[in-house]
């Protein structure tokens, strides 16, 4: 830890020496270095600055390992503070000895060395080297538990920490191919059994120990072959290096699964198609205190976690597996919010109950909803959330207006950066992006968006059988945790539009069933969100 104030930590980064700090940044960096628990846990809406407030943070206690959840981010991080160093896995470096590899597809042996310096390993020492370095989750994740290299740093931030858990999830899922059990000699997989048949559990950690037997003899084996090759072409090599890889990954895995499985745990299987499609996946309904120690919580010293939403604190505990004490204050610092409430009113205007059983009525209503609302704004962008393609394809179809831009799971970003980047000449400047998958990535600030609606509850889907054995299975913190995942996701929805504190934009949310659950349990949506909330007469309509 060093003695630097927040103003002197601020001044060793070069695109910012010369500004001033945001409203309530110096005060956040100030509560979170006087914390003397593992974690502090901050909440601040967008435009709230929170690169600037972690990584001076970072540099105030000596070293910083910052993460983020995609190499976009990363890149972004470097650009705005070249002072952080990057490194990303082997599989993001081309191979000096041969251009169309990768180096992860590296060929070298002890026998016959590559005479080059590796970019990979180059990256990845002036990264270990450098006091500040930014990485994603997956190669955090994974350096943590197999290199070890950026293990035991003193000080952490984890930039949009409410997406951690799925990746968490992500690297504690066996999962195995058709393939894989083919050439395992599983194809009949393990036993259909739940886990919590009389001996349902005993019979998967048995599947499991099997795969481990057999997925470490295939490696071992391949290694063998790698090492005896010496006149197979490169390509019959780099097969084999590949082969031996997925099952060194698969061993790994299945040894994790057999320490680990309980009755907790879920089976998924995914029809047979022919590819190498995941078909058959083992994941936790929960991730318990000893895995999330194991995965992440155990490499690090101090940990500070930072996000514009976050479910409420049971609920992020144990999605985490964090212990509620070592929380500072035992609670979510909430950073007010920096943004006038009056520039982004949000209307609880429930024309339709938005459930299965109700469609055939809603979605009239909700098509005459948004058809008023767009009349209301005729020189103006805007968005619409719809949460699934069928309710979105039913809009379009029942509005009919030409300014309605959509996509398809295909061509998504195409879409969506072609609609920020407005390279339709031909756009008037009040076309409205409707979509079922935009609640977080998507930038629309100032004329970009001047409303939103958001048609429908983002309710998980129960089919799921995780979310199924969370809702229903876990008591009272099970429901909370499916309540606190859809009004969370309201609350990322509503936060495309504005992104300074000049920005505008008029948020709807029509769905009757946000109203009856925002009744019930307030505290789901941030202060600042509820401070937007407009009870305007005028706003509403008799439909």
């Amino acid at each position: 830890m060093t003695n630097l104030t927040p103003t002197e930590a601020r001044s060793r980064l070069s695109n910012f020496r010369d500004r001033e700090f945001r409203e309530h940044q110096e005060s956040t960096i100030s509560h979170i270095m006087s914390s003397d628990k593992k974690f502090v846990i901050v909440k601040g809406r967008t435009g709230f600055g929170k690169s600037l407030v972690g990584i001076t943070c970072g540099i105030m206690a000596g070293d910083l390992t910052y993460l983020v959840q995609s190499k976009f981010l990363q890149s972004q991080i470097v650009s705005d503070f070249p002072e952080i160093k990057s490194v990303w896995g082997r599989n993001n470096y081309t191979c000096k000895t041969d251009s169309s590899r990768t180096c992860e597809e590296c060929l070298a042996t002890e026998d016959n060395p590559c005479d080059k310096l590796c970019p990979y390993k180059q990256a990845k020492q002036i990264a270990l080297d450098n006091p500040y370095r930014v990485l994603n989750f997956s190669y955090f994740l994974a350096e943590c538990q197999f290199a070890g290299r950026f293990s035991g740093k003193p000080f952490t931030v984890v930039d949009e920490a409410d997406s951690l858990e799925k990746v968490l999830i992500q690297n504690i899922t066996l999962s195995f191919t058709e393939r894989s059990l083919f050439q395992l000699g599983m194809t009949d997989g393990p036993s259909r059994k739940t886990v919590t048949a009389k001996d349902g559990l005993d019979s998967w950690k048995s599947f499991g120990q099997e795969a481990l037997t057999r997925s470490t003899a295939m490696y071992k084996n391949l290694e063998h072959e790698l090492d005896s090759i010496k006149d197979s072409s490169d390509d019959d090599k780099l097969r084999k290096l590949r082969e031996y890889k997925y099952f060194v990954h698969l061993s790994e895995r299945c040894k994790l699964f057999v320490d680990n499985v309980d009755r907790d745990w879920k089976l998924e299987e995914i029809p047979r198609n022919g590819s190498r499609q995941a078909l058959l996946n083992f994941k936790p309904v929960w991730i318990t205190p000893d895995l999330a120690n194991k995965f992440i919580w155990n490499h690090s010293q101090r940990w500070v976690l930072i996000s514009a939403t976050f479910p409420v604190l049971p609920v992020l505990c144990k999605q985490l597996g964090i212990d509620p004490d070592d929380i500072d204050n035992k609670k979510i610092y909430e950073v007010p919010s920096t943004f006038p409430p009056e520039n982004s009113p949000v209307y609880l205007w429930p024309v339709a109950n938005v459930v299965s059983t109700e469609m055939i009525t809603a979605v009239p209503k909700i098509i005459k909803a948004i058809k008023t609302i767009m009349s209301w704004y005729p020189g103006n962008r805007g968005l619409i959330h719809t949460v699934s393609y069928d309710l979105c394809n039913k809009i379009i179809s029942g509005v009919g207006s030409p300014r309605l831009i959509t996509h398809n799971s295909q061509n998504r970003q195409d879409i969506v950066n072609g609609y920020i980047d407005g390279f339709d000449k031909n756009d008037p400047g009040n076309s409205v992006l409707i979509s079922p998958s935009v609640e977080r990535g998507i930038d629309l600030k100032n004329d970009l968006c001047r409303f939103i609606i958001i048609c429908k509850m983002p309710w998980l889907g129960l089919g799921d059988k995780i979310v199924n054995a969370r809702a229903y299975s876990s008591g009272e913190i099970g429901k909370l945790w499916y309540r606190s995942d859809a009004m969370t996701t309201i609350e990322q929805m509503a936060g495309r539009g504005v992104r300074s504190t000049e920005d505008f934009c008029d948020i709807y949310i029509i769905d009757e069933q946000v109203k009856k659950i925002y009744e019930l349990q307030p505290s789901l949506w941030s202060t600042g969100f509820q401070e937007c909330i407009s009870w305007d007469e005028n706003k509403l309509l008799d439909i």
